[in-house]
């Protein structure tokens, strides 16, 4: 069985029908959803009652899109996890194809590609060859949508995102890299196979605007994932590279600066 993490603010009304839509549709049949609900509890429980796939409504008033999938991880009963997002949504053979090439290859962790079927375009810049392993390095350029678990090789307990980070916090990105990289560490192999598994909008390039919490946040996620040197040498080269989107760029590099500072790695 594959069991999908899904948290939601329930704010989201329309992607969530289209989400929950695209899972009925599913030619795999043998999935649940743990939907972890941290606001508009009585509007998500209505939302899931048009549906016809087995689901968990956990229900927790802490916000945080971290600690939502560290909780929905704890009623997941399938033997492969992903995590989803309530804007995200899914081709009808995407489970199929999941549960065939995990059949096939008994991977640890399979990532694949995300794409956006409105615009017709894939959400990033994707290699068209598959990595067997992904490189260190690349592990730094995955989605969370896109990175699916097999539970009979990596141990429940070391499926945990760093609360720290992600929407919700006060450092709202990069947890995917960090829950990969922390990953890596411990040993397990992480796959990339060239196949779209998922669907997403993505931000045409004059919508795309890092915020200062965003840039800032991106010292402290790398000096997690390596070193307060390694961190100030990366978060100089992010604001070369992103400079003309950011918010108040020389201050936000300055703030990311004390950060790195400041942040302490918590042990894992």
């Amino acid at each position: 069985m594959i069991s999908l993490v899904l948290p939601t603010l329930g704010n989201r009304v329309e992607e969530l029908k289209r989400l929950f839509n695209s899972l009925m549709l599913q030619e795999y049949k043998d999935f649940e959803v743990i939907v972890v609900s941290q606001d508009n509890y009585n509007l998500v429980e209505q939302l899931l009652k048009n549906v016809n796939f087995k689901y968990k409504h956990v229900k927790i008033e802490r916000k945080g899109l971290s600690h939502a999938r560290n909780v929905g991880m704890k009623y997941v009963e399938g033997d492969i996890v992903c995590f989803s997002d309530d804007d995200c949504w899914y081709p009808p053979n995407s489970l199929q194809r999941v549960y065939d090439i995990f059949s096939e290859n008994e991977g640890d962790i399979i990532c694949f590609q995300i794409y956006d079927p409105i615009q017709k375009i894939y959400y990033k810049n994707y290699s068209k060859r598959e990595e067997n392993p992904v490189s260190f390095r690349g592990l730094l350029n995955k989605s969370s949508i896109e990175i699916f678990v097999n539970l009979k090789k990596v141990k429940k307990e070391h499926i945990r995102f760093d609360e720290n980070f992600g929407l919700g916090t006060k450092f709202p990105s990069g947890e995917e890299n960090i829950f990969l990289t922390d990953l890596y560490k411990k040993r397990y192999i992480v796959r990339y196979i060239p196949e779209i598994i998922v669907f997403h909008k993505k931000k045409s390039e004059k919508e795309i605007k890092f915020s200062k919490q965003y840039f800032v946040g991106k010292g402290p996620m790398f000096k997690r994932i390596f070193n307060s040197f390694m961190a100030i040498i990366l978060i100089i080269i992010f604001f070369i590279r992103k400079y003309p989107k950011l918010e108040e760029p020389v201050t936000s590099l300055l703030i990311a600066f004390r950060e790195i500072i400041r942040y302490k790695k918590s042990i894992h």
